[in-house]
């Protein structure tokens, strides 16, 4: 019998998705806080229709939705950023203003009453509810947005666990030392401040005013959590094109350096044994913490451990994670499939049931085109 899905079909299959699949829904609704119709956009990945309850992916905010020169870039950035493993999967909630300035600059630090904290912190949830949010919250804005960031990390401490602010400058002086001090006693949540060059044509208008607020705040007191950056070649437009990404891959270098279990040689065989599976699997479940809260097994980490696993001939603990992935990801047929050949040997009519569960989900989850019907082809293959 030929053997299906763990080698190149597989790949081809997820790569392609990684690249190509993703949806975008847009939800209107009346807001009682700005007392007007509002819509939000919500980005998934492709991956999340294949999740089960248990996957729950962190939330990105991005401000400033109506700016395709600023929500494009940083939308591709998010995107490749998680295609290279070094942001994981998210629900992207892009925002538009009606007028940014007037809905995020606010008249002080303690003001309270912003239509915006509103819509975000109370309107927002229940409508993200159906796409079951994780715990880890981002919130992403640019000048403006930027400042209302920081007020609104002071404002709802709980409601956001990162803040990436590019270039703010609004009333920074009265939030940044209230920021420290509450980054000194929390130290599961990051603030994250870019700022482009001082020169009068890239962002000199901001660049010294947030510089100087940056040091009177004594960002030492927060432990690292307080992270500002200079990027002297930035524009004040420029500055989210060029330092987005940095401060998003900074934000989740622990997710982007997590995935180093059975490490393998140039002919792509594991070093080391593994440990017995049970342990195996703790130590893979505890590698998915995060401070705060912890980040889901996504597919593509799913396919390489397994691959690696299963190239060195580690079947037992294959089969065991194959049935973690598939408590994770039912509505993925690969796995169901992969299963199937993992069983075929010593459990052929659990092989034959997990290759019958592939097919149900191919045909429920996938379309028709060609590629879809060369792999359906081929599971009927491996029915008797």
């Amino acid at each position: 019998m030929k053997m299906l899905i763990a080698g190149t079909m597989a790949a081809l299959f997820l790569g392609s998705l990684k690249l190509h699949a993703q949806r975008s829904d847009t939800l209107r609704f009346h807001s009682e806080a700005f007392r007007s119709e509002r819509s939000v956009v919500v980005h998934l990945p492709e991956f999340h229709r294949y999740a089960s309850a248990e996957v729950r992916m962190p939330v990105i905010i991005l401000l400033d939705g109506q700016h395709d020169w600023f929500i494009d870039p940083v939308l591709n950035d998010i995107r490749f950023l998680q295609y290279t493993h070094e942001v994981p999967q998210a629900i992207v909630v892009t925002v538009p203003h009606e007028d940014r300035v007037r809905e995020s600059a606010t008249d002080s630090i303690a003001q309270t009453g912003m239509p915006l904290l509103e819509l975000l912190t109370v309107e927002l949830p229940p409508l993200l509810a159906p796409y079951n949010p994780g715990d880890l919250t981002v919130l992403v804005g640019h000048s403006f947005t930027a400042s209302f960031a920081l007020y609104a990390y002071l404002q709802a401490p709980g409601a956001f666990d990162a803040v990436i602010a590019l270039s703010p400058l609004h009333q920074v002086d009265r939030s940044l030392p209230l920021v420290v001090e509450r980054l000194a006693s929390d130290p599961d949540r990051r603030v994250l401040l870019a700022v482009g060059g001082a020169d009068r044509t890239k962002d000199g208008s901001h660049n010294s005013g947030l510089v100087n607020a940056v040091n009177a705040a004594d960002p030492e007191r927060a432990e690292g959590r307080l992270l500002f950056r200079e990027y002297p070649s930035a524009g004040h437009t420029s500055l989210p094109i060029i330092a987005f990404p940095e401060m998003l891959g900074t934000l989740f270098m622990p997710y982007a350096l997590r995935d180093s279990l059975a490490p393998v040689d140039d002919n792509y065989q594991m070093i080391t044994a593994p440990p017995p599976v049970d342990a195996f699997v703790r130590e893979l479940e505890t590698s998915w913490g995060f401070p705060g809260t912890s980040l889901p097994w996504d597919l593509a980490e799913i396919n390489g451990l397994l691959s690696r696993l299963a190239n060195s001939g580690y079947n037992e603990h294959v089969t065991a994670l194959l049935r973690l992935a598939i408590e994770l990801y039912p509505n993925y047929f690969g796995f169901h499939a992969w299963l199937g050949e993992a069983l075929l040997e010593h459990d052929p009519d659990a092989a034959q049931a997990a290759f019958r569960k592939a097919l149900a989900v191919l045909e429920e989850n996938e379309g028709n085109d060609t590629e879809h019907t060369l792999i359906k082809a081929e599971l009927e293959g491996m029915l008797k």
